[in-house]
């Protein structure tokens, strides 16, 4: 599997959050947090949805599904959002192909690349989900 290194600058989410867990009584909020965060779509400048995990691998989690801001605008903020900040860092960069569906095959893939490369996620840092708007709607299709 094809990836990058790449730094990226300081930034901050803005969306919609919930906890998780893997084991024992599973919590899944993911599907229901991208729903949610669809609804921000149509508001001018929004290209891409991102899905943020901490601490990803873990059984364990916090979710947050929303969009990248460069300023607080007020008006994209409702009161049930959240507001993260992380710092700037390097992160690897994966590209999922095929329906949706698969994103599970991929992950898999991923965390060996990581564990062959000897990459680890520094405490405190998330891992990064990105599909941009126009992809919303069309989970099936390869792109």
């Amino acid at each position: 599997m094809e990836f990058q290194e790449v730094v990226k600058k300081a930034f901050v989410i803005v969306g919609y959050s919930s906890v998780g867990k893997w084991d024992g009584e599973l919590v899944y909020p993911i599907p229901s947090l991208w729903k949610r965060a669809a609804s921000i779509i149509g508001e001018e400048g929004v290209e891409k949805i991102v899905g943020i995990c901490l601490s990803p691998r873990s059984n364990q989690y916090f979710y947050t599904c929303g969009i990248e801001i460069d300023r607080v605008n007020f008006h994209k903020v409702k009161e049930d959002m959240t507001l993260h900040t992380f710092p700037e860092q390097k992160y690897v960069v994966f590209t999922h192909r095929g329906p949706a569906k698969n994103i599970t095959a991929t992950y898999g893939e991923i965390w060996r690349v990581f564990d062959r490369n000897g990459y680890s996620i520094k405490a405190g840092m998330p891992e990064i989900e990105i599909v941009r708007t126009d992809l919303f709607g069309k989970e099936e299709c390869d792109d």
